[in-house]
């Protein structure tokens, strides 16, 4: 029995694989018929603009001739240099109307001074009429800085109605910050600042300014710097009164005023069988003393005697690390009436802070 041929190649019939090829074909086809028609399109377009363009061209040569032909009639000389001329002339016109707006500008302005200068003048007062005029000699001045900073920013481009409404409330900003700026130095130096002073206060405010920020920048606040050196002020102070007195102890007190008066921490109340801890510390220190270590714990309600060291032991860590190292002041009072027991109770407190002691 003979074979059956086979003539399937990859699973498909040779008629498939005919309409295969044949489709990819068409598809070949097409995409070379769109980009023939697209070529096509582009060199149409480059040929219309470039016949606009020779049009153009030749209408402007006949016109020229044209115009030859008309001065050559007229006895026209030098047709050439007359087309010149006029081709200049048209030029000259629009740089004349460019003059002609600048002087409408300036009569403006001119008219405006011209109405400011009479209300200076009108003014009755003297001394009134000399500041009106400070000021507005100042204006004038400032207006034309801003001007011509615009005119750096942007050479050649002349002040539009947009740019001269920005001038106008940038004036209005600088007298305004020129007016607060007077009143500030008045209320706070106690002087009076003139035109020429406003510049150099400004500059002295930047770089103040300045020179605060870079305070800041090392992650310390200003503000604690002053308070720290206030506190350091006021240990020089009490150091000072000790050595004068010949005496003194071997740590400064945390807080003292500026006089080196001492400014207590706490009140201790010492009983028989309890410890009683209240704040003594002034206003000024509520915010130092809530951010002492452990400061609620050792404020509680009364607590055993044998409780003592630990309640305090976050306040006296924290005067340790102090630079200098310091210590808090306590006022003292002892109600135990054993004496023993009251001298070691009071032994206690000395371990961890210096005390005042309150006589019975």
């Amino acid at each position: 029995m003979a074979t059956k041929r086979n003539d399937n190649i990859f699973q498909l019939s040779l008629t498939e694989l005919a309409f295969t090829i044949i489709f990819i074909l068409l598809l070949l086809l097409g995409f070379v018929v769109f980009q023939e028609q697209k070529a096509r399109k582009e060199l149409e377009q480059e040929l219309a603009n470039s016949q606009s363009a020779e049009r153009a061209t030749d209408a402007l040569v006949q016109a020229r001739s044209q115009l030859r032909e008309a001065l050559v009639r007229a006895k026209a000389l030098k047709p050439d240099e007359v087309i010149s001329r006029l081709v200049a002339s048209a030029d000259v016109s629009a740089e004349r109307d460019r003059y002609k707006a600048k002087v409408d500008d300036l009569d403006a302005k001119l008219t405006a001074l011209e109405e400011i200068q009479k209300k200076v003048d009108s003014a009755a007062d003297t001394s009134k009429s000399d500041v009106i005029k400070e000021e507005v000699l100042s204006s004038l001045a400032l207006q034309s800085a801003v001007r011509k900073e615009l005119e750096i920013a942007e050479p050649g481009k002349p002040v539009g109605p947009k740019d001269k409404a920005t001038l106008l409330e940038q004036t209005k900003d600088a007298l305004a910050l020129s007016q607060a700026l007077r009143k500030e130095v008045k209320a706070q130096l106690g002087k009076e600042a003139t035109a020429g002073d406003t510049q150099k206060a400004m500059a002295e405010v930047i770089q103040n300014a300045k020179r605060f920020a870079e305070l800041g920048q090392g992650g310390i606040k200003p503000e604690l710097i002053r308070k720290e050196n206030a506190d350091l002020r006021g240990q020089v102070a009490f150091l000072k009164n000790r050595l004068d007195a010949r005496g003194g102890r071997d740590y400064p007190p945390c807080w003292a005023d500026e006089s080196g008066k001492v400014e207590f921490l706490f009140a201790i109340e010492l009983k028989d069988d309890s410890v009683v801890v209240t704040p003594a510390w002034p206003s000024k220190r509520e915010a130092d003393a809530r951010a002492l270590p452990d400061i609620q714990r050792t404020l509680e309600a009364p607590f055993a005697h044998s409780e003592f060291a630990s309640r305090v032991q976050g306040v006296f860590g924290w005067s340790k690390k102090q630079d200098p190292e310091c210590r808090h002041y306590v006022q003292l009072r002892s109600t135990i009436s054993d004496a023993v027991r009251s001298d070691r109770a009071r032994l206690v407190v000395e371990n961890y802070f210096y005390k005042v002691e309150q006589r019975r």
